[in-house]
């Protein structure tokens, strides 16, 4: 009778799994602040070169958009606006809106334009420059006093995407970028455009800004683990 039983339950559980298969193709979905979420509705248009993803409940839109349909990974929060992720909600006559806009925050990720000259290697090395403060990086240098990579160490705060900082020490001409910041950042990764059956697939997450100052909800959204199936590029 055990053995029957757990038959019976390894049974219903496949058949769970493949009832949810089914209904996630197409889907998309993810965790909003930690609580999953999943779209009613997907569809995607291409305009031009660009792509937009719009994913919706009764009272909730997603909005995924990059410079391309292409397979790869597009970073927001940065000065490329054809980047981007919105979210919009009206519950009980309350809007909420989000997006990966130029907001000043904490640094996100950051890239090296010039290596300058005469560094050394360091740790929490301090940096100049941009509309923030505070933030300072870990350098890698290479033999000739050139720094070939940085990473993050302190975010500091108050600066915005494209902002350029220099880093302290050797002959003070080594800078970078903040490409974005903690409250506005994140990727959209297609994984699959496929132009005979006019589907997209891939990947997201992401930190958006409260965008009209509404009062009512928190300043961040988060969305994590987020994917997206198959959904249909309509004309």
């Amino acid at each position: 009778m055990k053995r029957f039983l757990s038959l019976f339950i390894v049974a219903a559980a496949f058949s769970s799994c493949q009832e949810d298969v089914k209904f996630n193709n197409p889907g998309f979905q993810g965790l909003k602040d930690n609580v999953f979420w999943r779209a009613n509705e997907a569809r995607a248009y291409i305009d031009g070169s660009k792509l937009r993803i719009e994913a919706s409940t009764a009272d909730e839109v997603v909005t995924l958009n990059t410079s391309s349909a292409n397979v790869g990974t597009y970073i927001l929060g940065t000065t490329n606006s054809n980047n981007s992720a919105t979210y919009f909600s009206s519950f009980n006559d309350v809007e909420l809106e989000y997006a990966t806009i130029a907001v000043a925050g904490p640094t996100g990720s950051i890239s090296l334009v010039d290596g300058g000259t005469g560094y050394s290697s360091g740790t929490s090395v301090a940096t100049t420059g941009g509309l923030g403060s505070g933030l300072k990086v870990n350098t890698v240098v290479n033999a000739s006093g050139v720094v070939t990579s940085v990473t993050v160490s302190s975010r500091g705060s108050g600066y915005l995407a494209g902002d350029l900082v220099t880093v302290a020490g050797g002959n003070v001409d080594c800078t970078i970028s903040v490409t974005n910041v903690q409250n506005s950042n994140g990727e959209i990764s297609i994984t699959e455009y496929d132009q005979v059956n006019f589907t997209v697939s891939g990947k997201f997450k992401f930190n958006a800004a409260n965008s009209n100052g509404s009062p009512f909800d928190n300043p961040i959204l988060n969305f994590q683990y987020g994917e997206f199936y198959k959904i249909p590029i309509l004309p």
